[in-house]
């Protein structure tokens, strides 16, 4: 194939790619400014923050025992369990433990109550607007509460989560952990939309987690090799008209002895 062949090959295929890529582009850019220069819209203060604790008794206020509390978790899950940490804590309004425990190999959490010995894991549908309610900054009306398989954002494993819905301004959803009572996420309506505009910015949708961004990825690269080799044909073009011109000039003035360029006499 000619030189001139190959040059024309490569200038179409870069011309297809940038088409090709140019809505990815776009959407890059696009979504890229709205992520790093929109945040006031949509990421405010005390995010995933408790703006309204409950009140609390003191850890003192325990009457279960440690060792009625291990004993308790060990029958809630079927006795064969590996208790690898206890914690007495003070939290949306209760005394409660904490047990993390490995049954069979498989890490799980337990909250048992410290005063009555009531096991709160899972989370309720009724307790869980008690906690998430902590986390919204007016006092609202629950409307809804789901127990789901949720993902949090930078984890890969789905988890059993409750999510608490509020009528506030903001249309809030409050997502906890639905063994510990730990929240996950906290999403309003332009929170919502930072997330999708991150989502979209990472191509980052179906479990692919920016895997797909090898699809901008990809064309993206080959313009850029593409553009190389027509800079490289350019220069290569460039030089050789430059030869023809010093061939050129040089054949309608030889050189002396000297190395210069002989006068050509004038034609009478």
């Amino acid at each position: 194939m000619s030189r001139g062949g190959s040059e024309r090959i490569v200038r179409l295929a870069h011309r297809w790619l940038g088409m090709g890529a140019l809505g990815f582009l776009l959407l890059s850019v696009v979504t890229g400014l709205l992520w790093a220069d929109a945040k006031f819209l949509y990421w405010d203060d005390h995010y995933k923050e408790k703006v309204r604790p409950a009140a609390n008794p003191g850890i003192e206020a325990a009457r279960l025992s440690v060792d009625r509390a291990i004993l308790a978790a060990k029958e809630a899950v079927g006795g064969r369990a590996l208790v690898e940490q206890v914690l007495l804590r003070s939290d949306f309004g209760r005394v409660m433990y904490e047990l993390k425990l490995r049954v069979e190999g498989v890490p799980t959490t337990l909250l048992l109550d410290a005063m009555s010995g009531e096991r709160l894991s899972p989370i309720s549908p009724d307790l869980a607007p008690v906690i998430a309610q902590q986390y919204v900054r007016t006092p609202a009306a629950v409307t809804g509460v789901e127990v789901e398989r949720y993902t949090p954002r930078k984890k890969k494993r789905a988890q059993d989560a409750v999510r608490v819905r509020f009528d506030d301004a903001d249309a809030t959803e409050i997502v906890l952990d639905r063994q510990t009572g730990e929240i996950l996420e906290d999403e309003g309506r332009w929170r919502r939309v930072h997330f999708a505009v991150m989502q979209l910015h990472q191509l980052n949708f179906f479990g692919f987690e920016k895997t797909l961004l090898n699809i901008p990825g990809v064309p993206i690269l080959l313009m850029s090799l593409s553009g190389c080799l027509l800079w490289i044909f350019h220069r290569a073009r460039i030089r050789r008209a430059q030869s023809a011109t010093v061939s050129r000039e040089t054949g309608l003035f030889p050189a002396s002895s000297t190395g210069e360029p002989k006068e050509v006499p004038p034609l009478h």
